[in-house]
């Protein structure tokens, strides 16, 4: 199996435009490319899903044991024949520095993935050869076997740091990508815009960029330097129904954490909440995060899917709302122009749009007693006010320890900000189910 880890020195190099470009260029010769993202990322990883045509899956070494972790990645290889996993920051970046816990390159040395980083030559030529040294001393598990150089200014600019790698390393230059006059993809407070939002061209230009600028052939050569061992998932016939919210304001899910709910017994039924569609057969609810407050107003105007939710918790029935999920079912959400925007009202609190960052990191679940050491993920621009509900978790930051609570609980209608994956140990979704 071939595989490769696309990293950077830090967050802005473009990473994502790449690894995107070469996703789409790959498909386009014919090779089944199974792609990846490292952390729990939900808008990169749509990205590459749509470039290489083909479902994605989030690797991270965070919320997941090597076990759960190496069974996702095998999975989601299944008929393919390349990994094409784009890491998360910078290569080290994670949760601790001792042994880079929860980085890309964690991830990379659990799975046997052979790395490759893209560097930013803004504003720099000779020196990305210390950097890119710097980067490949602390690769000890897993090696760094290429360079894609990103940014280039000029033909004189790729001869200069071309010139400073052969000399100073021994790693291959794969290719000299040129700077672009603008930015290929839009961005908004969360991150670039969602795939959903973007035109089919960018995807080829992305891949027309790449099969100009690197060697395609090359960077898709690499093995992985471990066995992928994959133990088929026992799947329960479906015997019920889970409707899962899928539109432009709601469509942040993992794929695995799709499959754990087709294990349980349940058939999926996507709706979406924009077209007021509901689903009222279901047996268990998911509403995943999104934006919807980029569509507050049309969103309060579904009626009929305010009552349909309200029927379906009162009825005991389960719901999980997560981050965006949740935002739907307190009394409103205050856009950042101070408008209120009711919604369904199943808890009484409301969302506050805040034109800042509000949270963003892994936390560990403190309380209940039965989900303690459960991890998630916090990223919102929101904060909850006019909050008349108890909080059901307790929360403790894992890189500082800061507490938080988080949640509301009624019935078996869950929701709060904070993501979990369903495969971690212990398992929300049983916890929620039983």
């Amino acid at each position: 199996m071939k595989g490769v880890l696309i990293a950077a020195e830090r967050s802005g190099s473009g990473k994502t435009t790449i690894t995107t470009g070469i996703a789409r260029a790959l498909s386009r010769q014919g090779l089944r490319v199974a792609p990846f993202k490292c952390g729990p990322d939900y808008i990169d990883s749509r990205h590459l899903a749509h470039a290489a045509g083909s479902t994605v899956e989030n690797l991270d070494s965070v919320m997941l044991g090597e076990s759960a972790l190496r069974q996702v990645f095998a999975q989601g290889c299944q008929g393919c024949d390349m990994a094409l996993v784009e890491g998360v920051m910078g290569l080290f970046d994670g949760i601790e520095p001792r042994r880079f816990g929860g980085s890309s390159y964690d991830v990379a040395v659990q799975l046997g993935l052979p790395v490759v980083a893209v560097m930013n030559a803004a504003s720099c030529s000779y020196t990305l050869a210390a950097l890119l040294r710097g980067l490949q001393s602390l690769c000890r598990s897993t090696p760094l076997v290429g360079v894609i150089v990103n940014q280039v200014a000029s033909g004189n600019h790729e001869r200069l740091i071309r010139s400073a790698l052969e000399q100073h390393t021994d790693i291959a230059v794969l290719g000299c990508v040129p700077r672009q006059a603008v930015p290929l993809a839009p961005s908004r407070h969360l991150g670039i815009a969602t795939a959903a939002e973007m035109d089919e061209n960018y995807f080829d230009v992305c891949a027309d960029l790449v099969a100009q600028h690197v060697n395609l052939d090359a960077l898709s050569n690499f093995d992985l330097t471990t066995d992928l061992q994959w133990q088929e998932e026992g799947v329960t016939k479906a015997t019920r129904i889970c409707a899962v919210a899928r539109d432009h304001a709601f469509n942040f899910y993992y794929e695995a954490n799709l499959r754990e709910i087709e294990r349980r017994g349940y058939a999926l039924r996507f709706f979406s909440p924009l077209a007021g569609e509901t689903v009222p057969e279901a047996d268990f609810i998911y509403l995943g995060g999104g934006y919807p407050e980029l569509y507050a107003p049309h969103l309060s105007a579904q009626g009929e899917l305010h009552q349909w939710l309200r029927r379906h918790s009162a009825a005991g029935r389960p719901l999980l709302a997560e981050c965006g999920g949740m935002m739907l079912l307190t009394k409103g959400i205050v856009d950042s122009e101070d408008r209120h925007h009711p919604m369904t009202g199943i808890f009484a609190a409301r969302c506050r749009m805040t034109g800042k960052r509000q949270a963003l990191g892994y936390v560990q679940v403190q309380e209940p007693a039965s989900l303690a050491g459960l991890v998630g993920h916090e990223f919102r621009y929101s904060a909850l006010e006019d909050v008349d509900e108890p909080y059901v978790f307790t929360l403790e930051k894992v890189t500082n320890g800061a507490r938080s609570r988080d949640g509301f609980i009624k019935n078996r209608t869950l929701a709060g900000y904070a993501h979990f994956h369903f495969s971690s140990q212990p398992s929300l979704l049983d916890w929620l189910l039983k």
